[in-house]
């Protein structure tokens, strides 16, 4: 599976409260959607003032991103960011081969 950050925006206030809102509600449920078959947020951090927020999420494809995105897209506007990034062992990895043939 591939890591990625996935960075939300709301775009204006009234969206942002709104999303607030049923962001509460899908936390005390349980958060059910960020996990499903090939997909698992890692992390997540909230920003409210600033009406966004980040997620380190795996994901098996793109494609899964945005079938968990949807909904707050779909509902509330949010834009969304996502940046492929490498964990530590996997950046080590590839640092290693890069500099054994660099050698």
């Amino acid at each position: 599976m591939q890591t990625y950050i996935v960075h939300w925006q709301f775009p204006d206030q009234e969206s942002h409260m709104q999303g607030a809102e049923a962001f509460a509600g899908f936390v005390e449920g349980g958060c059910e959607g960020d996990e499903f078959d090939g997909f698992k947020v890692l992390n997540r951090v909230v920003n409210p003032e600033g009406a966004n927020g980040w997620a380190i999420v795996e994901s098996s494809n793109h494609q899964n991103i945005w079938k968990w995105s949807s909904i707050w897209v779909d509902n509330f506007g949010v834009e969304i960011e996502v940046t492929p990034v490498l964990k530590d062992h996997e950046f080590l990895s590839v640092h290693k081969e890069i500099a054994a043939v660099s050698n």
